[in-house]
C-alpha cells in the first residue's frame, strides 16, 4: 500500500509542479511580451526561451526539493539529466503539436500535445530517471 500511496503522492505533486511551472513561464513570457517585445528591445523567440528558462526552474526545484526529496539521486545528476529530459521534452512537444494541430487545431493540439508528452515522458523520466537515479532507492 506504501507503494501505491508514494506514487498517488508522486503523480499529484508532479502534476502539481508542472502546473505552477507552466503558469510561471506563460506569465514571464506574457509580462516579456507586453514589456520588452513591444518596446522592440526583445524578439519572441528570446522572450519565450527566456520564460522557458524560468518555468524549468521552478519545475526542477519543486520537482527536487518537493515532489521527489525521498529519493537519493545526487543534484548534479539531477541537473544533467534534467536538461537532457526537459530538451527531449520540448522537441518533442514541438513536433507532436505541429502534427496535432492539423488534425485538432492549433489550441487543443498544444494542450492535448502537452498532456501526451507528460504523461508518456515528463512524469516517468523525472520520477525513474532524473530524480530516482534509477534504481536507488527512496533515502525515507
Amino acid at each position: 500500500m506504501s507503494r501505491l500511496r508514494n506514487h498517488i503522492s508522486d503523480v499529484s505533486g508532479a502534476t502539481i509542479a508542472s502546473l505552477v511551472a507552466t503558469a510561471f513561464d506563460g506569465l514571464v513570457y506574457a509580462l516579456l511580451v507586453h514589456t520588452l517585445v513591444a518596446w522592440q528591445t526583445l524578439s519572441l523567440g528570446p522572450a519565450a526561451a527566456l520564460a522557458a528558462l524560468v518555468g524549468g526552474i521552478i519545475h526542477f526545484s519543486l520537482s527536487r526539493f518537493w515532489v521527489f526529496r525521498r529519493f537519493s539521486a545526487p543534484l548534479g545528476w539531477s541537473l544533467a539529466s534534467y536538461f537532457v529530459m526537459s530538451g527531449l521534452a520540448a522537441m518533442g512537444h514541438g513536433f507532436l503539436t505541429a502534427w496535432l494541430a492539423n488534425v485538432f487545431g492549433a489550441g487543443f493540439g498544444w494542450g492535448l500535445s502537452k498532456a501526451v508528452i507528460w504523461l508518456l515522458w515528463t512524469y516517468p523520466a523525472s520520477r525513474y530517471v532524473v530524480f530516482g537515479g534509477f534504481a536507488r532507492h527512496p533515502t525515507r
